[in-house]
């Protein structure tokens, strides 16, 4: 006769009062947990804005106005510009970070240090509430295993991506929100009021409005639910109604009353995204795999960016795919056989392959292929099995109180030995975010294969370059930087030789940091060649003709840009110069006044039509034009002159005296 098989026990059961997790014996845990929080990331309070932070506060438009601008926030969608690549970008709701950092504007204007404190402090807060929760739920084991699972977890260099740039606040809010969601969940289950359900789904949708990543506690709560409580499957899934009902609204009503998003993604970014076989999704998707599993164990080097050709699009050739293949299957039948056993080690795994599922290019390909942020949540099940795993080697693991000295001692031993250089790591990773440029300096001799790296580099490092020369740097203290400029955008173009942004912003470094315009030209040349449809490079075409005396090949350049955007002022104003130039005066003309109907607020058109008059003999006319343009803008020293000189000339010293006051008023032109 067969022995009846003994029904699996939770990990966990209701606490009893002396385990209350909100009695003060928390409390220098707690203190623990802060004080570890900023000795990691304390560095970083003064650090500057970097890598992406535009997007939700510094030079921000928005939340530069403040409590002003919350509304604003609320009703418009997360990224609104015209980027530098992709043209128009109109996407993403995530308005809850954005809101936290216009409230910061308001009380403390332009600070990115207090801006920093406040991730430090929110670090801090998920790693107090994520001890709560694993005391709560662990509470057959000694309380170790919980506070060196949080310590492990603080400590990790990955988070440095999360804490330490500003614009990823909304990866700690998005996952306090789903721990405070699971609290009171656990409340519910714990006390059965149903206020705590409300509660929980509002901290679900609160976490949602940060960033979407919470959606995968759809699954977590569930898992949570079965291996720590006793609460049949089908009341799991009744609770997880009103999370449903919340992801839905959070998800559709900003569509109905934002419109569609708008997104030019490109194959930079992620080149699955540009019609990937089955084969070549399954086999990159298993390479990223191993990819995590790589920075979990060893996380270095760490890096800004990734996106092609930093993990290239492979097929089911690739060895290493089977290898990543059968560690992920060893490690879901390993969670799958010890599932009904409620075994921590089953928990752990599939929290973090719930959690890292969002990113593994095998659902939805995204941006960037691979990023470090993108394991935040998902480290906590590669740490717990770690800390479980280091308990285990020296003795049983649910002694709760009662564990041998001898298993503690050990424990925290290597815990210890394990913190020290992640702490390490962590620290001195902080630096390189101090802002962007020394960011990415700190990671480009490791990003070589990362097109898009070497792209932001040399973009941003070239706006410095042009800022200085504005500034009255001379060229030659330049060149240096320059030629840094050149050969990461080279770099970018060897990496994807069809990257036209990049031969376009080529070009431009030659033409305007180094004087070279043969060398410019080629690579505008390039730029048209791989993207037919680039304005940008058809202008600077234009441009570069022009300014070196050949206006017959700048004129149709020029043309072409108008033809590809009807209503670019820069190139209207050029090509009008040009015709008139070459004796194409009525061209000239109209296109000017095409300039005046489109932006009759601008003084160039108004310049320009009164110096054709001038030359035409027609001084009345030019005066009005000029003056017209004085009226728009006053603070023109050259055109105050050139009037002042006129009627000075004609003897009106009434009116040149009007406008050498003006003159003196707007101050000279810098040279």
């Amino acid at each position: 006769m067969s022995t009846p098989k003994k029904r699996s026990k939770p990990l966990t059961s209701k606490p009893e009062k002396k385990a209350n997790t909100r009695s003060w014996g928390n409390l220098p845990y707690h203190l623990l947990i802060t004080a570890f929080a900023f000795i990691l990331y304390g560095n970083t309070i003064n650090n500057r804005y970097s890598l992406d932070d535009v997007y939700v506060t510094g030079k921000n438009p928005l939340t530069q106005q403040g409590i002003r601008a919350i509304p604003a926030i609320f009703s418009s969608y997360y990224i609104n510009l015209n980027a530098e690549e992709g043209g128009q970008h109109n996407f993403g709701y995530r308005p809850l970070a954005k809101a936290t950092f216009a409230l910061e504007w308001q009380f403390f204007g332009e600070n990115p240090h207090v801006s920093h404190f406040l991730n430090v402090l929110l670090y801090a807060l998920t790693g107090i509430l994520l001890f709560m929760l694993l005391r709560r739920l662990l509470g057959k084991y000694h309380v170790l295993l919980p506070l060196l699972t949080v310590m492990l977890f603080l400590a990790h260099p990955l988070h440095t991506e999360v804490v330490a740039s500003l614009k990823n606040r909304e990866e700690l809010l998005s996952f306090l929100g789903a721990l405070l969601s699971l609290k009171y969940f656990l409340r519910f289950y714990d006390s059965g009021k149903k206020i705590n359900i409300l509660w929980g789904t509002l901290f679900f949708g609160l976490g949602y409005l940060s960033k979407a990543n919470v959606m995968t506690f759809l699954a977590v709560i569930p898992l949570v639910f079965y291996f720590f409580t006793d609460v049949r499957p089908r009341q799991i899934l009744l609770m997880l109604i009103p999370l449903l009902l919340v992801l839905a609204v959070a998800v559709v009503v900003p569509r109905i009353f934002l419109g569609e998003t708008t997104r030019s993604l490109q194959f930079i970014e992620n080149p699955l995204l540009m019609g990937a076989s089955l084969a070549e999704r399954l086999g990159t998707s298993m390479m990223v795999m191993l990819f995590y599993l790589q920075k979990l164990v060893f996380p270095h080097p760490l890096g800004f960016y990734y996106g092609f050709n930093m993990i290239p699009v492979t097929g089911l050739a690739n060895p290493m795919v089977w290898l990543s293949l059968l560690i992920h299957l060893g490690l879901l039948g390993f969670a799958l056989w010890k599932i009904r056993e409620k075994h921590l080690l089953s928990f752990a795994i599939l929290f973090y392959l719930v959690n890292i599922s969002l990113f593994s290019n095998l659902i939805a390909p995204p941006t960037g292929i691979v990023a470090e942020r993108f394991l935040y949540i998902a480290s906590l099940g590669f740490v717990l099995a770690l800390v479980y795993g280091i308990f285990r080697i020296f003795g049983p693991v649910t002694a709760g109180e009662q564990l041998p000295a001898r298993v503690k001692n050990y424990a925290v031993l290597i815990a210890v030995i394990l913190v020290i250089p992640a702490t390490a790591k962590t620290i001195d990773r902080n630096r390189d975010w101090k802002d962007e440029l020394t960011l990415y300096a700190a990671d480009m001799p490791y990003l070589e294969q990362s097109a898009k790296a070497n792209f932001i580099y040399a973009t941003n490092l070239r706006s410095s370059v042009v800022e200085r020369l504005k500034s009255g740097v001379p060229r030659q203290q330049i060149v240096s930087d320059a030629r840094i400029c050149i050969k990461h955008f080279k770099q970018a173009t060897r990496v994807y030789p069809a990257y036209a942004d990049a031969w376009n912003n080529l070009g431009e470094s030659f033409l305007l940091l180094l004087n070279e315009s043969d060398s410019a030209i080629q690579y505008f040349e390039k730029a048209v060649e791989h993207n037919p449809q680039f304005t940008a490079a058809f202008y600077n075409l234009g441009y570069t003709y022009q300014v070196t005396g050949q206006p017959e090949k700048a004129i149709p350049n020029y043309e072409r840009a108008l033809e590809l955007q009807p209503f670019e002022i820069r190139a209207m104003s050029n090509l009008a110069q040009l015709y008139q130039k070459t004796g194409q005066t009525e061209k000239a003309i109209a296109l000017n006044e095409d300039i005046i109907t489109i932006e009759p607020g601008l003084d160039l058109p108004y310049i320009n039509l009164g110096t054709y008059a001038m030359r035409g003999g027609d001084a009345a006319k030019a005066l009005e034009y000029f003056e017209q343009a004085i009226r728009i803008n006053p603070n023109n020293f050259e055109l105050n002159m050139r009037l002042r000189n006129y009627y000075q000339k004609v003897g009106d010293s009434a009116k040149a005296d009007y406008y050498l006051d003006l003159a003196r008023r707007s101050g000279r032109p810098q040279q």
